[in-house]
């Protein structure tokens, strides 16, 4: 793994410049994979966009399905797989931005603090995050002197907590979010986490938190977005009032991410600490939430491939079972759309309804419509019933009509599952490009005296969103320790 100056980069880059141009230049020929619709699959020829050589390996009799997940988590092929496309595989592995856990960010006595006091609404998966974020940010604010602390998109105030109260020397916290429910959520949430602080126990066991626990966090409603950045600034001036400020946030969806970037920009704020998600919630286009740096000027993604760039292979191996069932829900959504459009009920070129997550209840509600045809054509005729009941449209497919259907484009499910994997494996070439994009960005604004970093904080397959950008402005307290 390579670094350039904070920023951490695969092997054989000097310069994130260096990297961002490569990427570029390797995704270009390979963007209609990520920006390829999975609905309209079996009514539309993408396989037929592949390159023939791969269509007949994958489509083989020896090639088994299995072996895609060892594809997508290691990038493992076998002999019989062509040379460009394991020439594909290795180049998409070798641009991935490093995802591996730099160190345990986390301190041992903080992490049992954590677990004793602040708990309450937490999964396992968001106390580990909130552990090493609010670890980070503490660091931050002590080595830039910040006073206060700004969580943008607090939410339930999880992290907000943990910095406000974690440690006797902690900073004062703003929590902001959008939604007048959360922010009572959250001071719910703080009303009891102050009383077990100042209770008995804590006492006992030595708890020792700052001494002013009723001041340390105070919760406001604020929309956050690239028009209103300006707006988060003042409202944190007037909160820091004399003192330094920095802001954070925990898996800042979209263009929040981009919007709290550009606060830190366009504010004195001295630092800023941000893991983004949801990219497929990202803008694009000049002004918008990508791209941001000059270094990416000129790439656009589209909405497919954004998405793309939120897969988390890593996770497919130690979760096989629930990856093949992903595999079977993308045909079954693809066959739905193809019954509606090859039976008239929806246009070739009409948006596709969203049909989202059917859940148990309604496949079982649907279950009483469907006779006695048993395996796969029974899991579709179920499917199709729900989702077209979910969606409200009156019209319904016979059983038999569904059956042939299936029957009709049962190669149909082999070839979703082979395009669905490889352009999974394009996503995290995707994140590495948004990654950077905002590092550059930053670095250029940083000034002589600050700095950037780039890393992954997480465990990634705990937490497939486990990058944190870090950066830094000059003055009071230095920036020795945010060095990497």
């Amino acid at each position: 793994m390579a670094t350039d100056n904070g920023i951490e980069l695969p092997d054989g880059f000097s310069s994130a410049s260096e990297y961002a141009a490569e990427v570029k230049r390797v995704y270009s020929p390979y963007a209609f994979l990520a920006q390829m619709h999975i609905v309209d699959f079996l009514v539309r020829p993408h396989w037929e966009l592949l390159d023939v050589e791969w269509r007949d390996y994958f489509m083989s009799f020896e090639f088994d399905m299995s072996k895609l997940i060892p594809l997508a988590t290691h990038g493992q092929t076998d002999e019989a797989c062509p040379h460009s496309l394991r020439e594909f595989v290795g180049k998409m592995f070798s641009l991935q931005f490093p995802r591996q856990r730099i160190g345990d960010q986390g301190m041992s006595e903080e992490r049992e603090l954590v677990l004793k006091y602040f708990v309450d609404g937490m999964s396992e998966k968001k106390r580990e995050e909130v552990v090493d974020l609010a670890a980070l940010v503490g660091h931050v604010a002590r080595d830039t002197g910040s006073d206060l602390v700004v969580d943008v998109g607090a939410g339930q105030g999880y992290l907000s907590r943990v910095v406000a109260y974690g440690r006797a020397d902690a900073p004062r916290v703003l929590a902001v979010d959008f939604a007048e429910g959360q922010k009572r959520g959250a001071e719910v949430h703080q009303r009891r986490t102050l009383k077990r602080l100042k209770g008995k126990r804590a006492v006992a066991e030595g708890y020792q938190g700052p001494r002013d626990l009723e001041s340390r966090l105070v919760h406001r409603v604020l929309r956050v977005d690239l028009e209103s950045a300006g707006e988060l600034a003042t409202a944190a001036r007037e909160e820091a009032g004399s003192g330094r400020w920095m802001l954070c946030g925990l898996h800042a969806c979209g263009d929040l991410s981009s919007s709290v970037l550009k606060a830190f920009v366009e504010s004195d704020a001295a630092a800023v600490v941000v893991v983004p998600c949801c990219y497929n919630h990202i803008t694009e286009g000049p002004g918008a939430g990508f791209p941001v740096s000059s270094e990416l000027r000129g790439v656009q993604f589209g909405i497919n491939a954004l998405k793309t760039a939120c897969q988390a292979t890593v996770r497919w191996e130690s979760r096989e079972q629930d990856t093949m069932a992903g595999f079977q829900r993308n045909y079954f959504r693809a066959l739905l759309h193809y019954l509606m459009v090859t039976m008239g009920q929806l246009p070739m070129d009409a948006p596709f309804p969203a049909v989202g997550g059917v859940t148990g209840t309604e496949l079982k509600a649907a279950e009483e419509h469907v006779g006695a045809v048993g395996g796969d054509d029974r899991a579709f005729a179920v499917y199709a019933y729900a989702a077209l009941e979910r969606l409200g449209v009156k019209w319904r497919p016979t059983v038999a009509q569904c059956v042939e259907a299936r029957q009709k484009t049962s190669d149909g499910y082999r070839q979703m599952a082979v395009v669905w994997t490889l352009r999974s494996l394009m996503g995290p070439l995707i994140e590495g490009m948004l990654v950077v994009d905002r590092a550059l960005y930053l670095r250029k604004h940083c000034g002589p005296a600050g700095g950037v970093r780039a890393f992954a904080l997480f465990d990634a397959v705990t937490s497939p969103r486990n990058v944190v950008l870090v950066a830094w402005r000059g003055g009071r307290g230095g920036s020795g320790g945010l060095k990497a």
